[in-house]
């Protein structure tokens, strides 16, 4: 009987050590994952609905915005001069991270809605080439920001016109542990108090 308690409660130990803490994704669909589109095709769009917090609008001026699936993968691709923006709120401020993946030449921007200004330099944050940005951001407590991307027009030297975008994320730099993980350790360490206790009785 003292050997399977022992034996639970290191279990349930090492199962909440075990559970990493996972960084929470403040943005909305950001591997552009729509189940109307078919693998190796694609769908034009005005504005990506059906989700359930906040949504992809576009500002559109080719009429080429598309989720383009390439053998299961989904990216948003933005025509020449075209833009999105989705809408994110922040509950605890601090430390967080910017994350995209890009091929072609474009833009973002970060725009606090509350103070109406600008957290990213420029406003506009040139992206050209083919990469992975990662971008170190302060964000404020209980604030509303709003992301954009966007392609760059025809004409200019230097530059492609056109932009695919995918894996879009905004996540703290040091996530809040799950509460699974809260869950186990409590329960080992009950386990291992009801041992002590046994112990003591004896």
């Amino acid at each position: 009987m003292h050997k399977t308690l022992t034996s639970i409660a290191a279990a349930l130990l090492l199962a909440a050590l075990g559970t990493g803490a996972q960084a929470q994704n403040l943005i909305t669909n950001g591997d552009f994952e729509l189940s109307t589109v078919a693998t190796d095709s694609f769908d034009t769009y005005s504005n990506l609905g059906g989700y359930t917090a906040t949504l992809w609008g576009s500002d559109s001026t080719s009429g080429t915005h598309k989720i383009v699936d390439v053998a299961g993968n989904q990216f948003m691709q933005f025509g020449g001069g075209d833009s999105a923006s989705t809408a994110f709120g922040v509950g605890t401020g601090g430390a967080y991270t910017l994350s995209f993946d890009y091929e072609g030449s474009g833009f973002w921007a970060l725009y606090n809605s509350d103070t109406s200004s600008y957290v990213s330099t420029g406003p506009l944050v040139q992206i050209n080439g083919m990469g992975t940005d990662n971008t170190a951001l302060t964000l404020s407590n209980s604030t509303n920001y709003k992301l954009f991307f966007g392609s760059v027009g025809a004409g200019l030297p230097g530059m492609v016109t056109g932009l695919q975008l995918d894996n879009v994320s905004v996540t703290a730099v040091t996530p809040v542990p799950e509460p699974e993980g809260y869950a186990m350790l409590v329960a080992g360490l009950g386990v291992l108090g009801f041992i002590s206790r046994r112990r003591q009785q004896r």
